[in-house]
């Protein structure tokens, strides 16, 4: 499972409480298990992590940037730090996070 959440106008922790907001909304349209899915590994994240630090991490990997705009740079982070999801990836305005 891989989730996008535009950091363009919020901060991580915002942004995945309005994706969360978005998914329940879509969820009570049209279920289906994958946005069940999805609801429940947002809920779990935004109850479980730390996200000062998250945002730090995020705005050290925007220095790099500068020097190539359109790159992907994942942030490894220590165990337990994005749970429950396994991978962050940060771009220029996203971040994409995958189990």
């Amino acid at each position: 499972m891989e989730i996008r959440l535009d950091l363009s106008r919020h901060c991580i922790q915002t942004a995945a409480r309005l994706k969360l907001e978005h998914l329940i909304r879509q969820c009570l349209k049209a279920p289906d298990q994958e946005t069940e899915e999805m609801i429940e590994a947002l809920t779990d994240f935004l109850s479980q992590n730390d996200f000062g630090q998250l945002r730090r991490h995020i705005d050290l990997s925007h220095k790099f940037f500068k020097e190539a705009p359109d790159s992907l740079i994942p942030l490894d982070l220590p165990d337990g730090k994005l749970h429950p999801f396994s991978h962050l990836v940060v771009g220029i305005d996203f971040v994409l996070l995958s189990m």
